[in-house]
């Protein structure tokens, strides 16, 4: 059987206050072209499908045309909830979306009540057992818990880890098994682009601690396309543009697999070329008048080098680069010092973390670092 994995399509997101619908819809028409040309069995989404809980009606028309297309291609579709999805909204529509042959699983439950999802192939000779995990709410665990009949709590990460093995081992043997995954995955590359709420050292799983009963490990969450060292098969599709400068210079791609019950898959990454790249420039006015010959149409961040305040600065960068989103001044007595360099780099967790730490001596307490992030996500939101 032959699946594409895919995820992490913020459909919504916007860059500073561009909206970057066009594009969105130009990278899910070439992941539909892909899987028309390679006739997949099956499409998996690993969440994440909007970028925010909830999404605008343009971002849900977005989602649903696209789902409309795939099913006139005669493909199914499994799609997970992420931590950027509101598992109710998603679950809303999840039984009229079943009339399409789509598969929408908002919130992680056992097998027997939907954990597993049982696909066919075209010609009907193999079929598929699809394990689907979208992410687990700390709040969850405790609810999984008791659906399996447990008291005892363990550390959140184990806890997922346990959670995938189970679904996973409950996959009958003479199907083809993927397990479709929301989850952090201690060792990822995440390069920037995600925000930093559920990336922290809590929330990564092992990845030996993956399950080895499966064909394929199908995941999303991480931006970054990437392979994970599992004992199966195992990757991050990565998200479908380059969703902010964190993610500049990433090339995007989606996952082709090839499996047969029994055996691991063979994996294939397949690149995408829709959206507008993002780069950084630096340089003086001068000097960027000659970049601007090479700037195409490419979003760009652009640090200028100015003797001082300047008056109408982003104006005169914007003449020269059209496409600049960022003008960020940069003067001569501004020191650049390792530390400044290093606290560009960190994230707004890590700054918090390094301030407390200075000013008190300690680390953050859980309900300042907690509220610290919703308030973040708040902010994040709200921004146009």
């Amino acid at each position: 059987m032959k699946f594409l994995h895919t995820g992490d399509w913020h459909l919504g997101k916007n860059l500073r206050a561009l909206s970057r619908r066009d594009e969105c819809e130009e990278a899910l028409n070439e992941v539909l072209e892909i899987a028309r040309r390679q006739a997949v069995d099956c499409l998996l989404v690993a969440g994440d499908v909007f970028d925010t809980t909830t999404p605008s009606p343009e971002a849900e028309a977005l989602l649903f045309d696209f789902l409309r297309e795939l099913f006139g291609a005669g493909i199914p579709a499994v799609i997970i909830g992420g931590n950027h999805d509101h598992p109710k909204r998603l679950a809303a529509v999840a039984r009229v979306l079943e009339l399409l042959k789509v598969h929408i699983r908002a919130e992680a439950v056992v097998p027997e009540s939907g954990g597993l999802v049982r696909v066919p192939a075209r010609d009907g000779s193999e079929a598929a057992t699809i394990a689907v995990l979208p992410w687990v709410h700390e709040r969850d665990v405790i609810r999984w818990e008791s659906l399996l009949g447990r008291e005892s709590h363990q550390e959140y990460a184990d806890e997922v880890a346990q959670m995938a093995a189970h679904l996973a081992g409950a996959c009958p043997r003479d199907t083809v098994n993927v397990l479709l995954a929301h989850l952090m995955v201690d060792g990822a590359q995440v390069g920037g682009g995600e925000r930093e709420l559920h990336l922290g050292a809590v929330y990564a799983v092992k990845p030996q601690a993956l399950p080895s009963s499966a064909g394929y490990i199908a995941l999303g969450h991480v931006h970054r396309p990437q392979a994970v060292a599992a004992p199966s098969p195992a990757r991050y599709a990565g998200s479908l543009l380059q969703l902010d400068f964190g993610e500049r210079g990433q090339e995007k791609s989606v996952v082709l697999i090839e499996a047969h019950p029994g055996r691991p898959a063979r994996v294939e990454t397949v690149p995408l070329s829709a959206g507008r790249r993002l780069r950084d420039l630096e340089g003086t006015l001068a000097e960027l008048e000659v970049l601007a010959a090479d700037a195409g149409e490419d979003y760009l961040r652009v640090r200028v080098h100015v003797d001082g305040p300047t008056p109408g600065l982003t104006r005169q960068v914007r003449e020269l680069l059209p496409n600049a989103l960022e003008v960020v001044p940069v003067y001569p007595d501004r020191e650049r010092t390792e530390s400044d360099q290093r606290l560009r780099t960190l994230s707004p967790d890590q700054l918090l973390a390094e301030y407390h730490q200075a000013t008190y001596g300690s680390a953050v307490p859980a309900p300042v670092l907690d509220l610290f992030r919703r308030l973040q996500e708040e902010v994040d939101r709200a921004a146009p």
